[in-house]
Order: structure tokens, then sequence, then C-alpha cells
């Protein structure tokens, strides 16, 4: 009897880790598959081919921004001002055309005032050593302000040949919105899987005092993450303005904010930093636009698929600090 009540409980077997760690790396693309499924019981219409191709499109700057909110996640940050920052950035490029800039320059106007945007978060942030939250949330207000002055002159309309072939055209029959996404989203998993700047984001996430420890330059790191970040919410404003061809202070908020985070968050990044893959967080804005779509299809009110959408958002969050808690107790010898 007192063998039994001194023995041990049996160790999981190592292979099921690897399951569950394939279940959790591919849980984003299976949630995608389960609401492919539930959609064609319930009403197979909303999955003709004319509405998957307006998903598609709508995910598209969901992606672009929600790839900014990923590398900053990872950092081990937070990003609040980024929704507003596309409003401003849209504006500054609306003004710019609006006054006869060519449209290069016009553009970089733009973008440097998204990476000016992330430089400011990044020296409150890492230099000033503020937090995210509270640092990201007074850039966002600012920004706001800003916004509604730039938009003070009304509504631009923008009329440029190569703005209307991002937004509306199409390239070998793909419209070009979903190519613009997809060649971002190339762009920054090179960038975050084989340069220098990729690596220490992941490095300070999972674990900043090992890091600098290991001579990672944290401070420098963190504002070149938010300038990335200011840098996407321009890349975003570019094909906004590009798709819907009219420039305004409503153009992007907090609504394309949450939506990208929830497309991060979905997309199994971390808000604990030190995971994410672009592969996930692009699959989490195609949940997030098939959600939205597919619910307005089918008569849904817009209340309805914000809460549906936040809810998902907590459920994330929840499995996220669960996934975490049991790779605490996975056993070091374990390959992960």
């Amino acid at each position: 009897m007192a063998e039994l009540t001194g023995r041990a409980e049996p160790a999981p077997p190592p292979w099921s880790y690897a399951v569950r760690d394939l279940v959790v790396r591919f849980a984003p693309q299976l949630l995608l598959v389960v609401l492919v499924v539930a959609l064609l019981l319930v009403e197979p219409s909303t999955l003709r081919p004319g509405n998957i191709v307006n998903v598609l499109v709508a995910a598209a700057p969901i992606a672009t921004l929600a790839l900014g909110a990923m590398w900053v996640f990872i950092g081990g940050g937070l990003d609040l001002s980024a929704g507003y920052g596309v409003a401003m950035c849209a504006l500054v490029l609306g003004a710019n055309l609006q006054g006869g800039t060519p449209l290069g320059v016009a553009v970089g106007q733009a973008v440097l005032a998204g990476m000016l945007l992330g430089l400011t978060n990044g020296v409150l942030v890492g230099v000033v050593g503020m937090p995210a939250f509270i640092a990201t949330l007074a850039t966002m207000v600012c920004v706001q302000g800003v916004t509604l002055v730039l938009g003070g002159v009304g509504t631009v309309i923008i009329d440029n040949a190569v703005l209307t072939l991002i937004g509306t055209g199409e390239l070998g029959g793909v419209p070009t919105p979903i190519l613009y996404a997809l060649g971002v989203a190339v762009l920054v998993w090179v960038l975050l899987r084989s340069s220098a700047f990729g690596l220490r984001t992941y490095a300070l996430g999972s674990n900043r005092e090992a890091a600098v420890t290991r001579g990672v330059p944290a401070v420098r790191q963190d504002v070149l993450v938010y300038v990335f970040s200011g840098l996407m919410t321009a890349v975003t404003a570019i094909l906004l303005v590009a798709r819907v061809q009219i420039v305004d202070p409503k153009i992007a908020g907090l609504n394309l904010l949450l939506d990208a985070f929830a497309a991060a968050i979905l997309g199994g990044t971390s808000l604990f930093g030190g995971r994410g893959s672009v592969f996930g967080t692009v699959t989490g804005a195609l949940i997030i636009s098939l959600i939205t779509t597919s619910l307005v299809t089918l008569g849904v009110g817009a209340q309805n698929v914000q809460l549906l959408k936040g809810a998902m958002i907590v459920v994330a969050v929840v499995v996220d600090a669960l996934v975490r808690a049991l790779e605490r107790q996975q056993p070091a010898s374990v390959e992960a």
C-alpha cells in the first residue's frame, strides 16, 4: 500500500508534447478550416467565388497592419496608436496629392509620418522607460487630434492611375490588393526570420534579461521595433487610400486596430512576447475578414460581429496563457 501511495505519476510520453506543439503551431489554420466548414453547412452561398475574393481583398489591409502589431507583440511591446496612425498617414498622402505633389514624394511623406510616429513611441518606451500602454495611448490621442486637424479641409478625392491599379486593379486575374499584402508579408517574413533585427526581437520578447546579457542592444531594438510598426501603418494607409480612392479622418481608427490585434492574436502571436509568425498572422487576418464578411452577408448586426470578435480575442489570450503554462511544465529534454 505504501508502495502505491509513494509511486510518482508517470510522465507523459515525449510524443504527446510533439502533438501538442503541432496543434498549437497550426491552430489558426485549423480554426480557419472549422469556420469554412461551418459556413458551408449553414449557408454555402457565403463562400461563392465572388465572396471569397471579397474576403481576401478585405483581409489585405488587416494583414499589413497586423504584421506590424505582430512584430511589436513578439518584442514584448504594444502599440495602440497604429489605427489612428493609418488615418494620419492617409491624410498626409491625400493632402500631398491634392496639392499636386508627385506620387513618389507623397508616398515618401506618408511613410516618413508613420515612421516618425513609431520613433516617438520607441523613444517614450525604450529611452524614457514609459510603459508601452501609457506611451502609445498618449500618442494615440495626439494622433487622433492630428487627424481631425488634417481632415478639416474635408474629404479628398484621389485620382491617381498608379493608386487605382494598386487598389482596384488585377494582375493575372488576381486583385492587386491581395498581391500587395502578399508581397508585404513575404518581405516581413524574410526580415523576421533572416535578419539580426528579427532574431533580436524574438530574443528580447522571449527573455529580455538573457538577451541583454548576450549583448542585444535593448534600447535601440525597442526604438526600431516601434519605428517598424510606424512603417507598417504607412504601408496600410497607402493600400487603404488606393482601395477607397478617398481620404478623410474616418478612413481608419480603433476598428482597424482591433481587427489587426485580433488577427495577430488569433494567428498565434503571444501578448507576452517571444512568439509569433507571419503565416499565422495572415491566417488570422483571413479569419477576421471571413467572420466579418460572412456574418454581415447573413444579416448579423455590426455590434454582434464586434462582440464575437472581442470574445474570440479573449479566448485566444486565455489559450495563450494556458499554452505558456504548459510550456513551463515541459521537460527540458523534449524538443519544442
